[in-house]
């Protein structure tokens, strides 16, 4: 999927003006909840590698972790899941069970780590390709258990101090692969802690940094929430209060595996190598000493308002393949296409190249959204999260968008990237937020049809997990 609409929603949100709202001290509250799916009791897909990977145990638990954030006229929930991704179905879901219990809540948002170590929540890892690997009794308690953590979270909330960080450290670029040209890494880490007003004692930490949780790799039959697992017990032990981590830019497929993240293992003087426990171990723990650093020179924000800004639209859907998987049923229901706003679940017969006739869903879009918020103090921004609904690529967000031999739109427009266009020194970036449509290309680096991008031996993997070639959005700002 490329973008340029896409982040044109974002800019054209943050540019609204802000409402005039009551004054109020900030407050904030947090919860979380174990969601590790019961690999004993039921047959457990794992996603993110191939197919057929059956999980066998525990290695440490999954989590929801939610962070609830009061002030003026707005409650924002925020809540980040130990999955692969969500569909923005589910999250439609969420927030209504959410808005039942708790009415005054005025935006909930749920991103997922993006976690290649736990169950398969989207439906593509089944037992075979076209088969789905997706526990509907799984996805249904999880909804549930999602919107009870966050509505946990409002119902703690107290008067809290916000400490906003951030850290450009050099080794947090070298915790990241990237092994997709222009090679545009996005290594800034962001973090905001929550502290009682009454008591000083820290309420949460949120920490937003970009990177695949992916370490173990596609051999490993253990549940484990990968990296994040050992980030946020590090905060959590270091900073204190509840931790919550929220992935970035990914795209480009940004990942702890691969021999550019070198790191030490202390025990032994030698290099942590992929696909170990200690290596994931040594990643998160890294973040988590870095998180706490950037909190050292940190600035206290006194938040009085929120500017949340909401925009829906629908996204053509132009993956053959994700549409075969629609028809058959791989998605559950949880991925519904529409035409011209309206649901549309028909389908059709179409001749594919190497799968023959195969069933075909024939709406035309995906509906999705994106969101812009601001944690204003005094009238002014302090702080800014921009949600995307994917893996987005680091060049839309920071820059360093390339033209190459081979691209399918090389005389593309350039996006704006989202960077240039916040406001403060706080950008909050979270991937996968509210839904997951997979890769967010620029335009220019399109590699659809060969020769291939710089002469590559085969198709690009982001284009394959994509929703489809350019195309331009309709967006409804609310």
């Amino acid at each position: 999927m490329t973008v340029k609409n896409f982040l044109m929603a974002i800019l054209v949100l943050g540019a609204m003006s802000a409402p005039c709202a009551r004054a109020a001290d900030l407050r904030a509250g947090a919860a979380k909840a174990v969601i590790t799916p019961d690999v004993k009791a039921s047959k457990v897909y794992m996603a993110g590698f191939g197919n057929n990977r059956v999980a066998t145990g525990v290695h440490d638990d999954l989590y929801v972790r939610c962070l609830a954030l009061a002030a003026g006229n707005d409650n924002l929930v925020m809540c980040a899941s130990d999955l692969i991704g969500l569909f923005y179905d589910d999250v439609l879901k969420v927030r209504e069970k959410v808005k039942s219990a708790a009415p005054g809540v005025t935006a909930v948002i749920v991103a997922s780590t993006h976690d290649h170590e736990g169950p398969d929540t989207m439906g593509l890892w089944g037992p075979m390709p076209l088969e789905s690997g997706m526990d509907e009794n799984y996805m249904n308690g999880l909804d549930g258990r999602i919107a009870e953590t966050a509505v946990k979270a409002v119902r703690a909330e107290q008067p809290a101090v916000l400490t906003l960080g951030r850290d450009d450290h050099p080794l947090l670029a070298l915790l990241q692969d990237d092994s997709r040209p222009p090679y545009v890494k996005d290594p800034y880490l962001f973090v905001m802690k929550l502290d009682s007003a009454s008591t000083d004692q820290p309420i949460s930490t949120l920490v937003n940094w970009s990177d695949h949780p992916e370490t173990p790799g596609e051999r490993n039959t253990l549940i484990t929430a990968d990296y994040p697992h050992w980030l946020c017990d590090s905060v959590e032990k270091r900073v204190g209060g509840m931790a919550v981590f929220f992935n970035g830019s990914i795209g480009g497929l940004l990942s702890t595996l691969g021999d550019q993240v070198a790191l030490e293992d202390p025990e032994s003087g030698e290099t942590a190598r992929n696909n170990t426990w200690k290596k994931a171990e040594l990643v998160g723990t890294t973040v988590g000493e870095l998180a706490e650093r950037a909190l050292k020179s940190g600035e206290r924000a006194d938040v009085d308002a929120l500017l949340i800004r909401r925009a829906v639209f629908f996204a053509p859907l132009l993956n053959d393949h994700f549409r075969v998987a629609g028809a058959l049923g791989v998605y559950k229901g949880r991925k519904p296409l529409y035409t011209d706003g309206q649901l549309d679940s028909s389908t059709s017969e179409r001749e594919l190249a190497g799968l023959g006739k195969l069933k075909y869903a024939a709406g035309h879009d995906l509906e999705t959204e994106v969101d812009y918020i601001q944690l204003r103090a005094h009238g002014k921004p302090a702080a800014e999260i921009a949600t995307v609904p994917g893996e987005i690529y680091p060049e839309l967000i920071n820059g360093g968008i390339a033209r190459y031999p081979g691209a399918d739109f090389p005389d593309a427009p350039l996006e704006p990237t989202v960077r240039a266009r916040l406001k403060t020194k706080y950008q909050f970036i979270f991937g996968l937020a509210n839904d997951e449509l997979g890769y967010i290309i620029p335009k220019a680096e399109w590699d659809d049809q060969p020769p291939w991008l710089k002469n590559h031996a085969e198709r690009w993997y982001g284009e394959v997990n994509s929703t489809g070639r350019p195309f331009r959005r309709r967006y409804e700002p609310s």
